[in-house]
């Protein structure tokens, strides 16, 4: 998975150097102060809303993610780790993929003490996006 990051964030960096100055839009406070609403203010690639057609990851509605998604059970739901490799790459995982991905995930879920305790240390009704 690294080299399929690696290599969309240089995509996104060469795209970056040649359009950082192009204008896209005019912004009014009306529309600031209404939650810009249908502003294009920042990019995103990884899952959308549409008032009508529902969500998408990745250009895949939940209906096909949900049908070809990698599963622990033959028939049922898709794991998490699929579409999470899904929103991050922008394909499904192969089954290998899927086995390594969750054993880094894994590993990586580990908390030392101090994480633990930094956590805990949070008031408990702080904001999650403070």
């Amino acid at each position: 998975m690294g080299g399929l990051i690696a290599a969309r964030q240089e995509e996104v960096k060469a795209f970056n150097k040649e359009h950082k100055d192009t204008v896209i839009g005019q912004v009014t406070v009306g529309q600031v102060l209404g939650g810009m609403r249908g502003l294009p203010a920042m990019l995103y690639e990884t899952s959308k809303l549409h008032p009508t057609d529902g969500i998408t990851y990745r250009g895949m509605d939940l209906f096909e993610v949900q049908e070809k998604g990698p599963k622990t059970v033959a028939g049922g739901q898709p794991i998490p780790e699929g579409a999470l490799w899904l929103l991050f790459t922008g394909e499904l995982p192969s089954e290998s993929e899927t086995k390594a991905f969750k054993e880094d995930m894994f590993i990586r879920g580990h908390l030392t003490a101090e994480q633990e305790a930094l956590i805990k240390s949070f008031p408990k009704n702080m904001h999650p996006m403070t």
